[in-house]
């Protein structure tokens, strides 16, 4: 079994997991085996409608993955409860699909105590409840995928500034943020911007075993996943650092 250590010091979100655990697994395991898993991986939930578009992108002069969760056709509204059993009627492994129904429920219960309402009221936007699907289950996926036994997180940058939502103009990290980056190490960067969404934070909350620095041991793949906001001015990305751990012993 690997260890795989989450590198968030530039932020999280859940299309830059997606993308950095796919480049480590394509790191690790040769060219291609990461998108072209993870395709063929998301059809268990026999959900249609939507398709990955990978592309390359570089930052600050740092070549790095990039993944877009394009819609094909019409989606309807859905609750969490719909999500839910879209997930637990997936044939996806038991561990991926175990992690992800975990994950969605803490975003889930994320949202509900910030709005004030009932979990099962809580609702995700057409195209928004399908990139959350396939950015929980694809990350549960991966890290399957890599043979993950223990999933370290580092630091995670929250960001500083405002946000604009639905909602109006709220301070970084908005409430959401705010409630699922608790029991994670988090910091706030002078950047002026946010750095860390909700579905990002949900699945690192539910996969971290550890939290704290790169772990000793010996790097087996390495894999950088940005966003759509990540630029030169703005260079951020998830690094997915895969290893083979070794026991520190005391000095």
């Amino acid at each position: 079994m690997s260890t795989v250590f989450l590198d968030c010091s530039t932020g999280v979100s859940g299309d830059m997991l997606l993308a950095a655990l796919s480049h480590a697994l394509e790191e690790w395991r040769g060219p291609g085996a990461g998108f072209a898993f993870l395709d063929k991986a998301l059809a268990s939930l026999k959900l249609d409608g939507f398709r990955l578009d990978w592309s390359e992108k570089r930052i600050a002069g740092i070549r790095t993955r990039h993944v877009d969760v394009i819609s094909t056709l019409d989606q309807p509204l859905r609750h969490y409860t719909d999500l839910r059993a879209i997930i637990e009627n997936s044939g996806m492994p038991a561990r991926a699909r175990e992690r992800a129904v975990r994950a969605l429920r803490v975003l889930g219960e994320a949202e509900a105590k910030v709005h004030g309402v009932e979990l099962e009221a809580v609702h995700f936007h057409e195209i928004g409840a399908v990139d959350t699907l396939a950015d929980i289950c694809g990350a549960m996926l991966l890290l399957d995928a890599l043979e993950a036994g223990d999933v370290v997180v580092g630091p995670v940058d929250l960001g500083s500034g405002f946000v604009h939502c639905a909602h109006g103009i709220l301070p970084v990290p908005a409430p959401a943020c705010a409630e699922l980056a608790k029991g994670l190490i988090t910091f706030g960067s002078d950047c002026g911007m946010e750095r860390a969404t909700p579905t990002g934070l949900a699945i690192l909350r539910t996969v971290a075993d550890e939290l704290g620095p790169l772990p000793m041991g010996t790097l087996l793949g390495v894999g950088y996943g940005s966003g759509g906001r990540s630029s030169d001015e703005q260079p951020t990305y998830v690094r997915a650092m895969v290893l083979e751990r070794v026991a520190e012993t005391g000095r």
